[in-house]
């Protein structure tokens, strides 16, 4: 009996050009401070251009819990609240570089080229997380995330 669901094989120059019209793409433009998307003077949503749609997705990723939401996969986010278990201020910081890095370089459409400089500001309740982001536009993004221990 034939599969009900065919798979089909996506030639490596298929694939290149799938992966390059990604990069294009714009997507709705979300405000992180107002938690809400961004809408125009006639209250419709805004787009975000590409170079904006990837610095998002950047934020959203590391704001998300890997694992803790059923609507993404389990490679989508970081696992923040692990590093924040570690007893030692160095180890967590060493953890919470290496899960942003690598949930960073994991992006589907593969914008992200490097993720670096990382520095912490430690308060009592919480840590101020700022690094730096190269994407394929050679352009760096320096993200400041404020995360509550």
């Amino acid at each position: 009996m034939p599969d009900l669901f065919p798979v089909f094989e996506f030639s490596e120059r298929m694939e290149e050009k799938y992966t390059n019209e990604a990069k294009q793409h714009s997507s709705l433009y979300f405000d992180f401070e107002k938690g809400d998307f961004k809408k125009d003077k006639n209250g419709r949503i805004e787009t975000a251009q590409p170079y904006d749609a990837w610095v998002q997705w950047c934020l959203k990723t590391v704001y998300t819990q890997r694992q803790a939401y059923l609507g993404y996969s389990g490679a989508v986010g970081t696992e923040l609240e692990q590093a924040f278990k570690s007893s030692d201020k160095e180890q967590k910081e060493s953890y919470i570089e290496y899960t942003i890095t690598q949930a960073l370089l994991a992006d589907p459409y593969k914008r992200t080229k490097r993720v670096y400089d990382f520095k912490f500001e430690w308060k009592t309740d919480s840590v101020k997380i700022t690094f730096t982001i190269s994407g394929v536009w050679n352009d760096d993004y320096k993200a400041a995330v404020n995360l509550q221990l």
